[in-house]
């Protein structure tokens, strides 16, 4: 009688797993889910049966360029930086970089030229080539301007 409730038991036991596939006709794999098997998520099988794990090609790499972020807007002046600028007496020049997230075309450096007591004498632009830069990308300026004690860059415009 003791055998009875065991085989009874045990029956339930085999049984079981093989009655609740059915129901797990709609999940997914959920065996394969719980298994322990250590298996990356990225791989190769090797002709003789070797696994390698590719998780590095696999993950996303961040875009290249010279800045890992962008100034998002509309404000051209905020997304174009000028640097390098340089005035030698006769030639205003220098480096303007698209810091923007966006491909900015036709930039012009606008500036002003100061006498020794640091009054207006004149201003204008230059424009810097290339035409087009993409984020990221850098142009260089150099015009002549009017002779002055300094000249100094105000802002960069130009268009998205």
């Amino acid at each position: 009688m003791i055998y009875l409730p065991l085989t009874v038991a045990l029956a339930i036991l085999l049984m079981s797993p093989i009655s609740a596939r059915p129901l797990l006709a709609d999940a997914t794999n959920t065996i394969t889910q719980n298994s322990s098997f250590d298996e990356p998520f990225c791989y190769i099988k090797t002709p003789d049966g070797k696994t390698v794990d590719l998780g590095k090609l696999c993950e996303k790499q961040p875009a290249s360029g010279t800045s890992k972020t962008c100034i998002p807007g509309s404000n051209i002046a905020e997304k174009v930086s000028i640097a390098a600028a340089n005035y030698d007496g006769n030639f205003f020049s220098g480096q303007v970089l698209n810091q923007g997230c966006k491909i900015i075309k036709n930039i012009k450096v606008n500036y002003e030229v100061l006498d020794e007591s640091g009054n207006l004498i004149d201003n204008g632009f230059i424009y810097a080539e290339p035409v087009t830069l993409a984020p990221g990308q850098s142009a260089t300026f150099r015009g002549a301007v009017v002779a002055g004690a300094q000249v100094l860059a105000t802002h960069a415009d130009g268009q998205e």
